[in-house]
């Protein structure tokens, strides 16, 4: 073998086999900071600085709360790493949101020689200063999910309450969908069955008696588990009806 063969074999050898994930979720609708084309360009850039052989790219839109060996497209990204090989990501939160998931992938890695980066903190699960900074960081990544979750969470609230519909098939006792599948509106049978439920618990009757008597008096079956529900739920925003 000669110097060039040699060279371009030391080359082909340092230049280590690389796979870009981008992330997207709902809440990134309006951040082009963290559209796909900006993450990978951003990747590539890093890439080139660092010798790195870019091998294929993989997109997704997934939350950053869903672990990251649970989500589909990471799997097959993750399918194709061997020994030597690095998985780019743009930022430490288009990984994840979750520092147990973040650090317990990390360990995965190392222990198959799988390196990972990300452009703003490097080689994350190494030894050097990049890991240090990365706890750092992931502890601020998990705090702001937390806040993003709580902020959902509010706003379904209030969503709820304002009478909104916000999908899937369980209605709120009491309520029916309107003709636009939109809004609720009071169901009148159910409302009269939840009056009911209020007289009986205002005359403290139990859960387990007032489950028979709703079955005796409406031919209606809800176990005393789901009546303790209903009424806890609406027992700050229920008009009795006299």
């Amino acid at each position: 073998m000669n110097i060039n063969e040699t060279r371009s074999l030391i080359m082909t050898e340092i230049k280590r086999k690389t796979f870009i994930y981008t992330r997207n979720s709902d809440l990134d609708s309006f951040n082009k900071e963290s559209s796909s084309d900006t993450q990978i360009d951003k990747c590539y850039s890093y890439a080139e600085l660092h010798d790195l052989d870019i091998k294929d790219i993989y997109k997704e839109h997934v939350s950053g709360g869903v672990s990251l060996l649970k989500r589909k497209i990471f799997k097959q990204l993750f399918s194709q790493c061997s020994r030597g090989s690095v998985i780019l990501f743009s930022r430490l939160d288009r990984m994840s949101r979750s520092i147990k998931d973040t650090l317990d992938f990390l360990e995965i890695c190392k222990s198959k020689g799988i390196e990972v980066h990300t452009t703003d903190l490097g080689h994350i699960n190494g030894e050097g200063i990049g890991r240090i900074v990365f706890l750092i960081m992931s502890v601020f990544a998990e705090t702001e999910r937390l806040m993003v979750s709580e902020r959902v969470k509010s706003t379904k609230t209030r969503m709820r309450k304002s009478g909104r519909y916000l999908g899937g098939k369980n209605i709120l006792f009491g309520k029916k969908l309107s003709a636009d599948g939109k809004t609720y509106v009071d169901d009148e049978k159910e409302q009269s069955i939840l009056n009911r439920i209020f007289e009986l618990k205002d005359s403290k009757t139990g859960f387990r008696d007032i489950s028979k008597l709703i079955e005796t008096e409406y031919g209606r079956k809800l176990h005393f588990s789901h009546i303790n529900k209903i009424y806890n739920r609406e027992k700050d925003n229920f008009v009795r009806v006299a």
